[in-house]
């Protein structure tokens, strides 16, 4: 602004009038309610609304994390421990599928209770599983209550079991992963309602058109001739259409969001779109993913011994019922090795064991044969040759005497205290052995053992 020299403002020309006139900024209404939208919205202090909730899982990169991270857990097995068949098969239908995947919700909403419907089958009862809206109960110290309008009331006992992901106890509802999903979820979709108005409005090419004459009859002549989007100017004046920088686009803030939502369901990007990677990131995010599976089972599982503990004593049961969740065909692959370490050693597990640990049945193991070092031996040799006369002569040696002398050797070692103890018995019987048969042995041994040599090395050396 320019002043007199009294102070007051001078009258603008007719040229910067025409200025301040033509000269505007306008920001899109979309853009500006956009942000206001992701700065205003309400902290969630409780639980989502089922519409927001809906709104989650109907994104497909949420769908497929979700399914991804539920895979690692129903691939599994259920594993009942029981003596009775019967129980224990009727034990496996109750915890089916559909039970397992119901109950791996628990973390997405942080709390989870199902219904048991008992019902009577070949005299015993057997728990039913249904899912109930988890928002009509309540947690009075760490009771199960029935609140579908606020007032909360008993629920009789063996009617309901529930679980929670991470509680708290600022938080008793647990932590439900809904809660950061929708903030995701709103930046996400925010982002993809501007790109659809952004190609809505630039998708399409404009016909802009100078005119000196009347412009809205210019105009309605493209429009009428082209039937697209176009516009009409003064020939004075000039339009110029900026675009936004790759560093500052849309598209890059959804495939962030994008990843931090694979990150926060499985642990990591590895098992998205990724561009790149290592052997040693793969192997840090599956053992990432393997704790998440864990944790998860571990809420399977704690439902899974309520319900057993219910049904023990709803049907007045003292038999020992376990029941857990079990990779198929690797019951505990950790446990196995451990065990045959000890087997190794020479301890044997009892039969009671190993029914128990692997659910298998096994007969009782025959008591070991004695066996001596003679006894269905080959040489080492004969596994390079064919089957001859040598091998056939090896399998029929007679051992009698080597036995004989082995049995008195064992029988004396055995009944000593002491190393010189055995010493002065070996001497003593010594002087009595007859060494004829002895001696008659070592030289058919040493024979043997001479026409071995001169068959291995004709062996190696066929040409001579």
């Amino acid at each position: 602004m320019i002043l007199d020299s009294y102070g007051k403002p001078l009258a603008a020309s007719k040229n910067e009038t025409k200025k301040d006139k033509r000269t505007n900024f306008k920001f899109s209404s979309k853009v500006k309610s956009l942000v206001d939208s992701l700065i205003e919205l309400p902290v969630q202090s409780s639980w989502l609304d089922q519409s927001e909730i809906d709104k989650i899982n109907r994104d497909s990169t949420v769908i497929a994390a979700k399914a991804r991270r539920k895979s690692a857990t129903l691939k599994k097995e259920i594993l009942i421990i029981c003596d009775d068949k019967t129980i224990r098969e009727n034990l496996e239908e109750t915890f089916n599928y559909d039970v397992i995947n119901s109950i791996l919700d628990i973390p997405f909403q942080g709390f989870g209770v199902f219904e048991l419907i008992w019902k009577k089958k070949d005299g015993v009862y057997y728990p039913e599983f249904i899912e109930r809206y988890y928002r009509n109960f309540l947690l009075e110290d760490r009771v199960l209550k029935y609140a579908p309008y606020g007032t909360p009331q008993d629920i009789p006992i063996y009617k309901a079991v529930h679980g929670v992901y991470e509680a708290k106890p600022d938080k008793p509802y647990g932590q439900p992963l809904y809660n950061p999903l929708f903030w995701l979820i709103e930046f996400k979709n925010a982002s993809m309602e501007f790109w659809v108005e952004l190609l809505e409005r630039f998708g399409t090419p404009w016909v802009i058109a100078k005119t000196e004459g009347n412009k809205d009859e210019l105009a309605d002549e493209i429009y009428n001739m082209l039937g697209g989007d176009g516009a009409t100017i003064d020939t004075d004046d000039d339009i110029e259409l900026k675009t936004a920088e790759k560093s500052g686009n849309f598209k890059e803030l959804i495939e962030y969001i994008d990843d931090q939502i694979r990150e926060l369901l499985t642990g990591g990007n590895l098992t998205g779109n990724v561009k790149g990677g290592s052997h040693a990131a793969a192997n840090v995010h599956n053992e990432i993913r393997e704790d998440l599976a864990r944790a998860d089972e571990n809420i399977v599982n704690k439902i899974i011994r309520q319900v057993v503990k219910l049904f023990k004593e709803g049907n007045y049961l003292n038999d020992d019922i376990q029941a857990k969740l079990k990779d198929k065909d690797d019951p505990n692959k950790e446990l196995v090795d451990r065990d045959k370490v000890i087997a190794d050693m020479g301890y044997r597990p009892k039969k009671e064991y190993i029914e128990k640990t692997y659910n298998i049945e096994v007969e009782d193991a025959a008591p070991p044969q004695e066996q001596n070092m003679f006894q269905n031996h080959k040489m080492s040799f004969s596994k390079s040759l064919p089957q001859d006369e040598l091998d056939y002569q090896t399998q029929n040696i007679d051992t009698s005497n080597p036995l004989t002398f082995q049995k008195q050797i064992l029988e004396i070692v055995e009944n000593s205290k002491s190393y010189d103890e055995v010493q002065e018995k070996l001497l003593s019987l010594s002087k009595n052995i007859n060494t004829n048969d002895l001696y008659d042995n070592l030289v058919k041994y040493m024979t043997n053992s001479s026409i071995q040599g001169v068959a291995e090395i004709e062996d190696e050396n066929p040409n001579g």
